[in-house]
């Protein structure tokens, strides 16, 4: 992901965690302002229907998820809190994601396609250089020497520059790391690799790389330390129909030429481009259940805030309500859209999921 220079700029003027403390917060909107686009995706998907590109998706919308928890982990750690639970938290689409990703990459909500997933979800998770033929690459960045451009450079070397400002401040002035609020969820994210207590500069640059490694994958290599494909890849799978297989002995060596991935476009629901919960006519079923979908949502977001702000069990209600979306999104789907402006549904469209922030269920 490609992202404004300025905050490159921020982390390499921070002189103390609490100049962290906006820079990470921005870090943990943006692994959350991905969600909303993909679950668009997965939920348009007819339950029963596409498993393959479902599958794809949903995992990973789970390490958006955990990349999400991390990253909140690590603002509880460095002393701070997140905030989850305001309007500016979610993101309006269509629009750019925090840090403006992608050189002002407009991000849209819509229906599952080639087209989408090509055009947003791989520009969104799109790496610094995609990997054609691997070149090899020796030891750590030597991050002092990079010249960072004038307007964009990339979220991989943003998180590089914050495990480096962490370390540099933890050895002027120790960093005291708080674990008490923290929420390593071990119900739900069950690799104890993937989610730990963030208690050291070593446990924080290890949560990064996690982060990094599911996002990006390395310049070498399309796979991450699991031999999964970083999510880049995995996008492409549902574009070029295949899997992504190691191909030992070839150059490069690996090919999309494993198992079909299969998008029928007859069992995805039809949906408008950037539904929201004004296009549809007030006193309408089609208004009712676009408004019942985002308050649903932002019960999950308040769960979420108070979650990583001190009450741990609010995660199991969180992520219970997360999974009750899909079968709540399915009957949103299948309620033809009534539009406020009096226009006709002649394609028999139906009522689009916006995810806006609700806080009345009216």
């Amino acid at each position: 992901m490609r992202i404004a220079s300025e905050y490159i700029h921020q982390l390499r003027a921070a002189a103390t965690v609490e100049d962290l403390y906006p820079l990470v917060q921005k870090a943990i909107e943006l692994e959350h302002a991905t969600i909303p686009p993909y679950l668009c995706g997965y939920f348009t998907l007819k339950i029963g229907s596409n498993e393959d590109a479902g599958q794809i998706i949903r995992s990973v919308v789970i390490e958006e998820m955990l990349h999400f928890s991390l990253a909140s982990n690590l603002l509880l750690a460095l002393g701070g809190s997140p905030q989850i639970d305001t309007p500016d938290f979610v993101p309006k689409y269509p629009g750019e994601l925090p840090f403006k990703i992608g050189d002002h990459l407009e991000v849209h909500l819509r229906k599952c396609s080639i087209a989408q997933v090509q055009d947003v979800f791989m520009a969104i998770e799109k790496p610094d250089a995609v990997i054609d033929i691997p070149t090899a690459t020796a030891g750590r960045m030597n991050l002092a020497a990079i010249d960072v451009p004038d307007e964009f450079a990339t979220i991989g070397l943003f998180y590089e520059f914050l495990a480096q400002k962490i370390r540099e401040i933890d050895a002027s002035t120790p960093i005291t790391w708080h674990t008490d609020k923290q929420n390593v969820a071990s119900q739900w994210f069950t690799d104890p690799d993937e989610m730990f207590l963030i208690d050291s500069t070593d446990a924080a640059v290890k949560a990064i790389g996690v982060i990094v490694d599911q996002g990006e994958g390395t310049h070498t290599d399309p796979f991450d330390t699991d031999g999964v494909p970083a999510h880049y890849y995995r996008f492409e799978e549902i574009v070029r129909g295949r899997r992504l297989i190691p191909k030992p002995g070839a150059v490069p060596p690996y090919e999309f030429g494993g198992l079909p991935v299969y998008l029928d476009t007859a069992q995805v629901w039809d949906m408008d481009d950037d539904p929201a919960i004004a296009k549809y006519a007030a006193g309408t079923v089609s208004h009712r259940m676009a408004t019942q979908f985002s308050y649903s949502y932002t019960r999950a977001l308040n769960a979420l805030h108070l979650a990583f702000n001190g009450e741990k069990a609010q995660i199991d209600h969180a992520m219970g309500v997360m999974y009750e979306l899909r079968l709540l999104a399915q009957q949103v789907l299948a309620t033809p859209a009534v539009y406020a402006d009096g226009s006709s549904n002649d394609a028999g469209k139906g009522t689009g999921l916006s995810f806006e922030y609700v806080e009345v269920n009216e």
